[in-house]
């Protein structure tokens, strides 16, 4: 049985590694032509851009949900439900994030393109899986 130090050190663990997600590129797609799609949760970055590029490069800001999934994590420290909750919305939000890359990555090899995942992808997903285990830890111990 997790005590609840250990529960709270694990959901501040979990955050820390969320907000590192945060500022790194969660994924990175190089296209032919020498087209490189940096997608970070607040916006996506084109580089080498040709002229013939489309408008519209900024992709939603996938870090929004996130975002409010860890102040529901942090608020999860006083209010008996809000670590739950946070945990298991990011969680969700995650799986979302995950079925972007793959439909990301799909994408790129039919344009004979090359394909990378961030390591913010990798910092989201252990994160969240840290601060599940801390908020059901909090959760068994508040009951």
């Amino acid at each position: 049985m997790i005590g609840r130090p250990t529960a709270i050190a694990l959901i501040a663990v979990g955050v820390v590694l969320t907000a590192g997600a945060m500022v790194l590129p969660w994924y990175s797609t190089a296209y032919a032509g020498n087209v490189e799609v940096v997608v970070r949760a607040w916006g996506t970055e084109v580089l080498n851009k040709p002229g013939d590029w489309p408008a519209g490069e900024l992709s939603p800001w996938y870090g929004i949900p996130i975002a409010a999934t860890v102040a529901l994590l942090l608020a999860g420290l006083r209010v008996r439900w809000a670590a739950l909750a946070g945990a298991v919305a990011q969680a969700g939000a995650t799986a979302v994030v995950a079925a972007l890359v793959v439909s990301e990555r799909g994408h790129a090899v039919d344009q004979q393109g090359d394909f990378a995942l961030g390591y913010g992808l990798v910092f989201l997903a252990v994160g969240t899986v840290i601060a599940l285990v801390g908020a059901v830890a909090a959760q068994r111990e508040a009951a």
